[in-house]
């Protein structure tokens, strides 16, 4: 099998942000209304001992239809989210939590270090309000989505950190075929920016994470890359390098992407 070595590298600010926010990507959604990913990806799974850091994008509708009625969506705010497991939390961009109808949004989902004692499946519900109008008449619809699930799993074969170095570690699970996580100890709070570029050169995910000192794990979405690739983080002042035997990637030109060892 073809095999490309992974050159992982960061970068990282002295950055020590209590809230942390996510991006709006229109790389992720390509401007097509939806949440990303969808609840048949659904949510990166969680590991015992490793922070929990991911974004859920967003492209707002401007219309739909209500009871049979052609609609247009003012609005849609996000009133609460339940389910999470115990240390988790979520902010959105815009902080509001309110997402203007044909808007780019996100949401942060982020936990501290799971325990052992919280290993399971969590379904998360997410209750909103869209707000619209039909015939120029206001309209509020209240409604709940059920879809997404965290999984917290124990971290058998992932390596113990020291706090005090920074290190990356081989992505998991390896293989993958849609969602994996890249483990990444930090000696302090930092803004991580992490991107992922193929091999023509073209940036195809760009995205900040704003990571504790320890152990930490960055969720990458491989549904929708194709072609080889290779993972790049960068930053602007402390350079860290991790090179090639950390792992390999290869995503093929068709098909499901996955993951391999060197």
């Amino acid at each position: 099998m073809k095999k490309l070595l992974l050159s992982i590298c960061i970068l990282f600010f002295a950055a020590f942000n209590v809230g942390a926010q996510c991006v709006p990507d229109t790389n992720i959604t390509h401007n097509v209304p939806g949440i990303y990913p969808d609840t048949i990806v659904n949510l990166p799974h969680g590991y015992v001992g490793l922070s929990y850091a991911t974004d859920i994008q967003i492209k707002v509708l401007t219309d739909t239809t209500y009871q049979g009625f052609p609609a247009i969506v003012d609005s849609i705010a996000i009133t609460s989210v339940s389910g999470l497991p115990a240390g988790f939390a979520y902010t959105c961009t815009p902080p509001s939590c309110v997402f203007p109808g044909g808007s780019n949004a996100c949401i942060y989902l982020y936990g501290s270090s799971p325990t052992g004692g919280i290993v399971g499946t969590y379904p998360i519900v997410v209750n909103i309000n869209i707000y619209g109008r039909v015939f120029g008449i206001p309209q509020t619809v209240q409604q709940s989505n059920t879809g997404y699930t965290i999984v917290i799993e124990n971290n058998v074969g992932i390596v113990s950190f020291n706090n005090h170095e920074f290190a990356v570690e081989q992505n998991i699970p390896n293989p993958v075929a849609s969602q994996t996580i890249i483990p990444v100890n930090l000696p302090r709070n930092a803004s991580v920016q992490f991107r992922l570029i193929n091999l023509l050169g073209k940036q195809v995910m760009n995205q900040e994470y704003k990571l504790t000192k320890g152990s930490n794990n960055i969720p990458v979405n491989v549904v929708s890359v194709r072609g080889v690739v290779r993972l790049l983080n960068s930053e602007a002042k402390l350079f860290a390098c991790n090179a090639p035997a950390a792992g390999a990637v290869l995503l093929p030109s068709g098909g499901n992407p996955y993951l391999s060892h060197i």
